[in-house]
């Protein structure tokens, strides 16, 4: 869904010491078997408000798939904070059926079909982390004598679950650049950026014009209430930043700072040719990915 993503990871990594070591990325080393957990915590605002927190809980088993390793995911927990409430939705987290995403050199990191609206914010974030590091992008190209890469080819996606998000799509370009290495770990950043020309098929004229800094790049309509929708459209932009395992390729730790600038018409009806309201919004999200222990 509404992807996006910086707390600065380098405590670990001195200058000195990146400097002195050219380390490139390497590809995801996994063994058959190989169980592990995540840990999703992701702060949303809207309009610089604080509107809620959550904290997830995902389980990966490697196996085998199609010729190669895959990591074989289910999601065990979910927990909602409000500024009103608190809620467990473990049950919710529970009926994600298991999907693969591989960070191996042949690797693929797709969506699952999204079923499960109130997981699909998890979902695409989980995914997102692993998008940012993985062999289509090109992140195993980068080394201290090569620290970045730009991708010129423009991303779109579909996060649609045709439940909540009735419609929703994006665009972005891509830039990665290798902040740190040792031994032990490398620090990259992945930009996912608003490219400088109109990429959309628009939903409606409105959303084609140019209103921000950058041409719009996210367009989503929202169930209602009483069979209208609400129609946002705008420009999105997210950073991930991650430290990586140099000797397995792993994610450690992660985190993604997602922010959307938005026009929201309020109460439109389906065909969106009226509205009782158009207003601005604001979202800003700070999502942490945080690798758990072994299972054994």
């Amino acid at each position: 869904m509404i992807r996006i993503r910086f707390l600065v990871l380098f405590f670990s990594l001195s200058l000195t010491s990146s400097l002195s070591f050219s380390q490139a990325i390497k590809y995801r080393k996994y063994k058959e078997g190989e169980k592990f957990r995540y840990r999703l915590i992701t702060e949303a605002y809207n309009n610089e408000q604080f509107a809620s927190k959550t904290v997830s809980l995902s389980e990966h088993t490697v196996i085998k798939d199609s010729g190669y390793l895959s990591e074989q995911v289910i999601w065990l927990s979910k927990r909602l904070f409000t500024p009103k409430d608190t809620a467990n939705l473990d049950s919710t987290a529970l009926q994600v059926q298991p999907y693969k995403i591989s960070l191996s050199r042949k690797g693929k990191v797709l969506l699952p079909k999204l079923t499960v609206p109130d997981m699909v914010g998890e979902i695409t974030d989980l995914n997102t982390f692993y998008v940012a590091i993985a062999p289509a992008l090109n992140a195993q190209k980068l080394s201290l004598k090569n620290n970045i890469f730009q991708n010129k080819e423009i991303r779109r996606g579909n996060f649609a679950d045709s439940i909540n998000i009735l419609y929703g799509t994006d665009c972005i370009q891509v830039t990665q650049r290798l902040i740190s290495s040792n031994r032990q770990y490398s620090i990259v950043e992945t930009q996912f950026l608003p490219p400088t020309s109109a990429c959309l098929e628009p939903l409606i004229d409105t959303i084609g014009k140019r209103i921000f800094d950058y041409p719009n790049n996210f367009q989503m309509i929202r169930a209602g209430a009483n069979g209208k929708v609400n129609l946002f459209w705008g420009v999105e932009q997210f950073t991930i930043s991650s430290k990586i395992d140099n000797k397995t390729g792993q994610i450690i730790e992660a985190e993604m700072i997602n922010l959307l600038t938005l026009r929201m018409r309020y109460n439109a009806t389906p065909d969106l040719k009226s509205y009782d309201a158009e207003l601005p919004v604001t979202i800003r999200r700070v999502v942490r990915l945080e690798l758990l222990h072994l299972i054994q």
